[in-house]
């Protein structure tokens, strides 16, 4: 199932077109590049995830990973693309957490490794808890 843009935020608009007005805006490089590095992000989201129910929420360039369509549910992951980075945070589960609201961070500087913390950020966030989908990428990840 491709990446679900949130319907109150986006208004019909799809994740792909607002990140593909992000990369046209001549005047701000810094912008263009961001939008084109979340599209191959949001590729890798498309291509991996035929049947997971992921909602998206953009916050500036920044794509806010959630389990519902709903604006101001719990929010799971965070990815952020600058330059040739990609930056990700997520919510450690309550279990885990030493204080309300911790999370976790990291960046990487390729695709390849952008998938991974995809797949561990959406596992060890606890919003896809026990879905087959991620389980077996996860697996499929390991033996790369």
């Amino acid at each position: 199932m491709p990446l679900l843009a949130n319907t109150k935020q986006n208004k019909g608009k799809t994740l792909e077109e607002y990140y593909t007005e992000i990369s046209k805006d001549k005047s701000n490089s810094v912008w263009v590049e961001r939008g084109r590095n979340m599209l191959k992000f949001i590729e890798i989201i498309n291509d991996n995830f035929k049947e997971t129910e992921i909602w998206g929420l953009t916050s500036h360039s920044r794509l806010v990973l959630q389990t519902e369509d709903k604006w101001d549910s719990e929010w799971f992951v965070i990815i952020e693309a600058l330059g040739h980075e990609y930056y990700f945070e997520y919510l450690l589960t309550d279990d885990k957490k030493p204080w309300k609201n911790a999370t976790v961070k990291g960046v990487t500087r390729n695709l390849a490794d952008a998938k991974k913390y995809l797949l561990i950020s959406m596992k060890e966030s606890g919003g896809w808890n026990n879905n087959p989908e991620l389980n077996k990428l996860l697996k499929g990840s390991v033996n790369e």
